[in-house]
């Protein structure tokens, strides 16, 4: 691979990190503006369980 191609694919795993990080918040507004946990499933290919798990108040996660 060339360097422009390296710099390339570092640049969208930068992406993606910043992306997966603020997961878990996006997930909350998202739900808190509206968005249905179904929706929120098909838009984002995460599985309900994991919704479920990021949705539920922090007083009853583990």
């Amino acid at each position: 691979m060339n360097d422009d191609g390296k710099a390339a694919a570092e640049r969208e795993l930068t992406q993606y990190r910043r992306t997966v990080d603020g997961r878990d918040e996006m997930i909350r507004r998202a739900n808190q503006a509206g968005v249905s946990k179904h929706r929120i499933h098909l838009l984002t290919g995460i599985a309900r369980t994991t919704i479920d798990r990021i949705l539920k108040p922090k007083e009853e996660q583990p």
